[in-house]
């Protein structure tokens, strides 16, 4: 199972990911609007390269950045320091510090291929959103590339899809993130 390396926190925000996945773009993308209310959970939130966004674009609503690792909290608490409408949390992997059905979109980016145990994560996100809620997922092709995990270790479309489905989920719309990364959108 791969797991990423906190070692290579620089990875998470450099100038090629930004070309390839904009944090603004891609949320646009994913339907958050400017002004936006509701609130976010960012799920595996690493250094809050999609949450310190989220809580700029929700600007009537809030967002909670969740990660295992607290080094990264760490990090992210760092970048988003003078923003109040933002808050991250430790969690263990399969238990999520957020109250159960109160989250408005849920957001899982390189994610979801780290986790074993992909049924009982889903139920968990499942449990944390309103009726309505929606999921924003990323996750890499599974294709060779000259970074990211190895391609035994990527899930792809089909298998997310058929995963959420099995879990109570409709699939809204097949985004394209960028030449190494899929995205897909569904609600509960």
């Amino acid at each position: 199972m791969h797991k990423f390396d906190p070692k290579n926190l620089k990875k998470l925000d450099n100038p090629t990911r930004r070309r390839y996945m904009p944090p603004y773009k891609t949320l646009e993308k994913f339907g958050l609007k400017l002004k936006g209310t509701g609130i976010f959970l960012d799920i595996g939130c690493g250094i809050g390269y999609f949450t310190i966004p989220a809580a700029k674009i929700l600007t009537s609503g809030r967002a909670i950045g969740i990660d295992i690792l607290p080094e990264m909290l760490e990090h992210a608490k760092e970048r988003s320091e003078g923003l109040n409408n933002i808050e991250f949390k430790l969690c263990k992997e399969y238990e999520f510090p957020v109250e159960s059905e109160i989250i408005d979109y849920a957001m899982m980016s390189n994610v979801l291929h780290e986790v074993e145990n992909k049924n009982q994560y889903i139920k968990e996100v499942r449990r944390t959103l309103k009726d309505e809620g929606q999921v924003f997922i990323i996750e890499w092709k599974k294709v060779e590339t000259n970074y990211g995990p190895p391609i035994d270790h990527r899930i792809s479309q089909e298998e997310v899809i058929e995963l959420f489905k099995a879990n109570g989920f409709k699939l809204l719309e097949h985004i394209e993130v960028s030449p190494h990364h899929y995205g897909l959108k569904f609600v509960k």
